[in-house]
């Protein structure tokens, strides 16, 4: 009877044991034969992984892509060492918790961000960070709270750096060196090239600047940033440090606008998402633990399973958790996609926030004193959410949200641009636009602005025309516009010859973008998306002479009448954006002087007379006790004039105007005047306002 019962003992535990394993069985076999075959890829795998992070970290997303897809795979192929073909280096060097992580460190999600983030964390050299928008800066300064806690946040213009880095190097602490140009100090050297002494086996030491060693801590970490999209680093520089470029994707800046939008838009939802994600990823480390719990128990089970009672209770015990924890993950991402579907409904507005961005940042190339930080954009940005008109239907939101930022980015812009710029900024708009929405293509942007000029064709049919307006009407007539690739003008040639009377007549217009187009009219009058365009790439190709009057009429079907209306900017508007630390920049031009209208404008808020200072020779010394005591103490306003004699001190305004510990008076104001220069200090450019004086025309 005793055995009688053992026995049945013994085949309920096995019958327990068989149940909680079966579920298990059909993804363990799977995951053996997974790592048999990850095993066989690894080798391949681990020498993508190392020359990703080793090369290129200076390189944008798309010529990492090529390099790992194309030139590191045939790389492998030729070897004959085997790859995994869909090789993610996110996937294979980071998981979902650490990126989530980071995402609450205010790392941004999109890959190019990860694959940052990763390089940063897992290469053996210091980074350098290429980070023109500062989110890598951001995401730093999150990650490493005893930077804030120790202030070993510094540049290399400390007047003291061997000292600056004396504490941190001897205990441990993170350095982060901002704002670093296109040098680094050499006194930096024996720290990037880890120049350590080790005594006693164990105990480092490291020389800087030729004085006394410093005791070396292992857990002393640096980090650099630069701010400039495009540094010249010395080849020397980028064999000490990983260079890595964090500038910001139109993809990945959508994607985060978008974050930003629904936070401030409906709360509630990016909070639900935000839970989500943390439930999502909780649960899925619950799992991961269960499974290796069950299976440590499993390899270290002594004697038979059968008897091992508390064994049987745990794998019944995780078989309960695991579903429970599966139909959790199920149900989380069937919220994902509810939650994701709603989000999609405000993504228009990122998207155009996006473009507005770009055009912005591209401006840079006509003039180094365009720069514009991606905070001032954010401003802007949530400027146009607050104040856009409010409407139930989201779809009208939308609406009002991307015509508010659209008209606030163009006014902020336009304000600091010359007036020869102001037309190419508008049209750079339109083309963004329109290209995002699928309408334009690249190359048809690129045979307005060339036309001709890449045409070899001598066989000119008409002896009235120009050489150059003949390839130009050769260009148009050979290209396709629009994603449906379509030869609008492909008969342009030969329907000139047959009205070439009124041809000739619309050349000799005098306002040839208003006339009628021979022959054509009708058919650009129908094309609804491409209609307006087309109009003013003729015209560009015929009357060059009247390209930008065609461009401002493009301009106004496009984006409204708002963007072509005469636009004064007032004093008191600019002052109201000003701060005590947001300084009002103004370019100067020949004959133009805004002096006189700050102090006019200064009676009125009871701060005249102004305190005024001409920069050049031994000047900086009175402006930043200026600064300092008339400023900070009092609250007086303070005009720098002629900034651009003294580019050492605008390179340290931005230190000057972010004192540590000190009080700034909330009335005082800084006013700068300065002409173009290549060399005026970005910081200063990305923090002021900018405005440009020009003396009316034909005065």
């Amino acid at each position: 009877m005793e055995k009688a019962g053992k026995l049945k003992r013994k085949m309920d535990q096995a019958n327990k044991l068989i149940n909680s394993l079966a579920d298990n069985k059909a993804r363990w076999i799977e995951s053996s034969q997974m790592f048999k075959d990850t095993k066989n890829r690894l080798v391949g795998d681990v020498a993508k992984a190392s020359a990703f992070i080793s090369y290129c970290g200076p390189f944008n997303a798309d010529f990492r892509t090529l390099l790992n897809e194309t030139y590191f795979s045939n790389d492998l192929k030729e070897r004959n060492i085997p790859f995994t073909e869909q090789f993610s280096i996110s996937d294979f060097l980071v998981d979902a918790v650490t990126i989530g992580e980071w995402a609450l460190q205010k790392l941004p999600t999109d890959d190019l961000s990860i694959q940052n983030g990763i390089m940063v964390t897992r290469s053996t050299r210091y980074p350098l960070m290429i980070d023109p928008q500062g989110q890598g800066l951001t995401w730093i300064k999150e990650r490493e709270p005893l930077m804030k806690q120790y202030d070993t946040v510094i540049t290399l213009n400390v007047p003291n750096l061997r000292e600056s880095l004396k504490m941190p190097l001897e205990n441990g602490y993170p350095v982060l060196i901002e704002s670093i140009e296109n040098e680094v100090d050499p006194l930096l050297d024996p720290v990037l090239e880890k120049q350590y002494i080790v005594k006693g086996g164990r105990k480092k030491t490291i020389i800087l600047g030729g004085g006394e060693p410093l005791d070396f801590d292992e857990k002393f970490n640096l980090y650099m940033t630069s701010r400039l999209a495009n540094p010249h680093f010395l080849p020397e520089l980028a064999a000490k440090t990983t260079i890595i470029d964090f500038t910001v994707t139109q993809g990945g800046l959508e994607q985060q606008l978008l974050g930003r939008l629904i936070s401030f838009e409906q709360k509630s939802l990016e909070d639900t998402l935000n839970q989500l994600q943390e439930e999502v990823t909780s649960n899925t480390k619950v799992l991961a633990d269960l499974e290796a719990s069950l299976l440590d128990r499993l390899a270290n089970a002594e004697g038979s399973l059968l008897d091992d009672v508390e064994l049987i209770d745990v794998l019944a015990n995780i078989k309960i958790k695991s579903r429970e924890v599966n139909d959790k993950l199920v149900e989380a991402n069937e919220k994902k996609i509810d939650i994701g579907e709603k989000r999609e409904q405000f993504r228009p507005v990122a998207a155009r926030g996006s473009v507005l961005y770009f055009c912005i940042v591209e401006m840079i190339q006509i003039n180094w004193m365009y720069n514009t930080s991606l905070a001032q954009f954010l401003d802007l940005f949530y400027w146009s959410i607050s104040n856009s008109q409010k409407s139930p239907n989201v779809k009208d939101r939308v609406a009002n949200i991307i015509q508010a930022m659209t008209r606030k980015v163009y006014r902020y812009i336009n304000r600091g641009l010359f007036e020869r710029d102001k037309v190419t900024f508008k049209l750079m708009m339109c083309f963004k636009i329109l290209i995002k929405a699928g309408i334009l293509t690249a190359a048809d942007v690129g045979v307005f602005l060339k036309a001709g000029s890449g045409i070899d064709d001598r066989n000119k049919k008409y002896n009235w025309m120009d050489q150059k307006v003949w390839l130009n009407i050769v260009a148009l007539s050979k290209h396709k516009f629009g994603n449906d690739h379509s030869f609008f003008y492909k008969e342009l040639p030969e329907r000139i010859g047959r009205l070439e009377k009124d041809w000739k007549k619309f050349f000799d217009e005098n306002e040839p973008e208003n006339a009628v187009v021979p022959d054509f009219e009708d058919k650009i009058q129908a094309d609804q998306n491409l209609g307006n365009f087309l109009h003013m790439c003729l015209i560009r190709s015929v009357r060059e002479d009247r390209t930008v009057l065609a461009s401002m009429k493009f301009i106004k079907q496009t984006l409204g009448d708002y963007f072509t209306q005469p636009v004064t900017d007032q004093l008191v508007e600019i002052w109201e954006e000003s701060l005590p630390n947001r300084p009002v920049l103004y370019l100067l031009s020949a004959g133009a002087d805004p002096t006189a209208n700050i102090d006019e404008f200064a009676k009125k808020k009871k701060q005249f007379p102004t305190n005024k200072v001409s920069m050049g020779e031994e000047q900086e010394k009175p402006a930043e006790a200026m600064i300092v005591n008339q400023g900070f103490r009092d609250g007086r306003w303070l005009i720098l004039n002629n900034c651009h004699l003294s580019l050492e001190f605008m390179a340290k305004m931005e230190e000057v105007l972010n004192p540590k510990g000190k009080e700034v008076h909330e009335d005082f104001r800084l006013w700068i005047t300065c002409q173009e220069s290549r060399e005026f200090p970005l910081g200063l450019l990305q923090m002021a306002i900018k405005v440009t004086t020009e003396p009316p025309k034909g005065l």
